[in-house]
C-alpha cells in the first residue's frame, strides 16, 4: 500500500493502481496503515515559503471516482455514500500534503505548473494575488515572479480569474486566444476539440485571436472563438451558469444532451456514449450539486425520458432512448 500512497502523491498511479489507493479509506482493517503512511509524509512535508494554495476541492476526486464505477443500489450505495464522506475528512490533510510535494518539484524552476486531473479542480494564487480556479483536466503555467512589462499565464482546459487590479497588464494565453486585462473576473475555457469561450463577469477585457480578430468584452457577455470561420461571436449571457463550477455545481439551461454530455464526462471522469444521433439535441435544465453520476443518470432518464446502461467491459455509460 505504501507504493501505492508514494505514486498517488505524485499523480502517477494507474487506474488500478489508484483503485488500491482508495482501499486506504474505504476498509476499516487499512486504518492503522492509512495513519501510519500520512503521518510520515505529514513530518517530512515542510512549509512552503510562498503562499500555498487552498487545493482542499480534489477531495471530490475520490467522490466521484467511487461513485462513477458500476451503478449500486439498496444497502451497497448507502455504504459506499457512507465511506465517502468519512474518506473525504481524512483526505484533507493528505490533499495539502500532495501539492505541497507539488510545489516541491517547481521550486527553483522558471515556470510553476499546477495540473488537475479528471473530477476534480483547484483553487490557488498567483504571484501577484490574482486567484485561480482551475477546472478539471485543465493546466495552468506561470512564472515564480511576474515581470514588470506583464502577468503572461499560459493555460489549456478551463479557469475561472479574479485578477488583481495593477498596471501591469496581465494576460491569459491559450492555443487559439489570448486574454489582455488589468483588473477584472472572468471565466475562460479552452479545452482541446472545442471553441474557444470567454465569459466576463466584472471588469473589461479584450480578446485577440491566433488569426488577428479582436473583441473588447463587457460585463455579462460572452465570446466565443471559432477557428472553423475566424470569428468571434459576443452574447450575453448568465455569467453564473459558466462560473458556477467553482462551487462545485454544474449549471444546465437549455443545453443538448451532447454538449451536457462532454461537461459530464469531465467532471465525473467517465466515458458516456450517445447511442442515437437523435436524442444528441435534446435540451437538459438542471442544476447539478455533488450529485453521484448514478443520481445524475437517473435525472436524465427522468427529463429527456431516455434509458441508459454501464458497460462494464468497457467502463462507459450508454445513453439511448426510450423506444
Amino acid at each position: 500500500m505504501k507504493e501505492y500512497y508514494r505514486k498517488y502523491l505524485e499523480n502517477n498511479c494507474t487506474e488500478e493502481e489508484f483503485q488500491q489507493f482508495v482501499e486506504l479509506f474505504v476498509k476499516p482493517d487499512k486504518k492503522l496503515v492509512l495513519d501510519a503512511q500520512m503521518k510520515e509524509h505529514w513530518k517530512l512535508t515542510k512549509a512552503q515559503e510562498t503562499e500555498t494554495p487552498d487545493l482542499t476541492d480534489t477531495l471530490h476526486k475520490i467522490h466521484y471516482e467511487i461513485n462513477s464505477q458500476e451503478p449500486r443500489t439498496g444497502k451497497t450505495r448507502k455504504l459506499v455514500t457512507y465511506l465517502t464522506r468519512v474518506a473525504a475528512v481524512l483526505f484533507i490533510p493528505l490533499a495539502i500534503a500532495f501539492f505541497f510535494t507539488l510545489d516541491k518539484t517547481e521550486i527553483g524552476t522558471e515556470l510553476q505548473t499546477v495540473s488537475t486531473p479528471l473530477a476534480s479542480k483547484t483553487y490557488f494564487v498567483l504571484p501577484d494575488g490574482s486567484e485561480v480556479w482551475l477546472n478539471s483536466g485543465s493546466t495552468l503555467s506561470y512564472p515564480k515572479k511576474f515581470d514588470r512589462k506583464k502577468r503572461l499565464v499560459k493555460l489549456t482546459g478551463e479557469a475561472y480569474f479574479d485578477v488583481q487590479k495593477s498596471k501591469t497588464p496581465f494576460e491569459v494565453e491559450t492555443e487559439n486566444v489570448q486574454v489582455h486585462v488589468l483588473g477584472t473576473a472572468f471565466n475562460v475555457m479552452s479545452y482541446a476539440d472545442t471553441n474557444p469561450e470567454v465569459t466576463l463577469e466584472r471588469g473589461k477585457v479584450q480578446l485577440i485571436s491566433n488569426f488577428g480578430a479582436q473583441q473588447v468584452l463587457e460585463p455579462g457577455e460572452q465570446a466565443v472563438i471559432n477557428s472553423a470561420n475566424s470569428t468571434i461571436q459576443v452574447q450575453k449571457v448568465d455569467t453564473e451558469i459558466y462560473s458556477s463550477w467553482i462551487d462545485n455545481k454544474l449549471i444546465f439551461r437549455d443545453e443538448s444532451l451532447k454538449d451536457v454530455v462532454e461537461r459530464l464526462e469531465r467532471w465525473y471522469n467517465i466515458s458516456i456514449e450517445i447511442d442515437d444521433e437523435y436524442i444528441s439535441d435534446k435540451k437538459l435544465t438542471a442544476t447539478i450539486e455533488y450529485e453521484s453520476i448514478t443520481e445524475v443518470m437517473d435525472l436524465l432518464e427522468i427529463t429527456l425520458s431516455l434509458k441508459y446502461e454501464y458497460d462494464k467491459n468497457e467502463r462507459k455509460l450508454i445513453v439511448k432512448p426510450i423506444k
